[in-house]
């Protein structure tokens, strides 16, 4: 898998050639990070296999397949759906509010309360500001507005 990443970013890399600087600087810092991470999951691997700790358990489960597959794959779905109606902010803000839902149910079997939905809904407007600031403000970079609001 990190060679996979390490060659998706090098030839994702080539095609921001054509672009602006300002408007390749994003991508390719993203693209950095997809390769260093590549490389980093080769490095991982052979310190395990020198160790002797190496796994070859790859067995997907039905229960790994729904919770980690199935419903984010949804999710994904479902937000192109909006993004194609809404745009890319209501989109992204919808996402990050079930992302970060979904994620602390799984992860700590938490039940949504008053208190939680005002932390999702602090953070999924921070997260969403801040993208708008990267992108629109200092990027330049033009978002999907979807067909909602031409």
């Amino acid at each position: 898998m990190g060679v996979v990443l390490i060659l998706f970013s090098i030839l994702a890399y080539t095609q921001t050639g054509d672009m602006p600087s300002q408007s390749a600087m994003f991508p390719r810092i993203v693209l950095y990070g997809i390769g260093i991470t590549g490389l980093l999951m080769i490095v991982d691997t052979l310190i395990k296999v020198k160790r002797g700790k190496a796994t070859n358990d790859s067995s997907l489960t039905l229960n790994s397949f729904i919770f980690q597959i199935l419903i984010p794959g949804a999710f994904l779905l479902i937000t192109y759906q909006l993004l194609t109606i809404f745009g890319f902010y209501i989109s992204a803000f919808f996402l990050i509010m079930v992302v970060f839902f979904y994620q602390t149910y799984r992860a700590n079997n938490i039940k949504i309360t008053g208190k939680h939905f005002l932390k999702g809904l602090i953070v999924a407007v921070l997260i969403t500001a801040i993208m708008y600031i990267i992108f629109t403000l200092l990027l330049g970079l033009p978002v999907p507005s979807g067909s909602f609001f031409r």
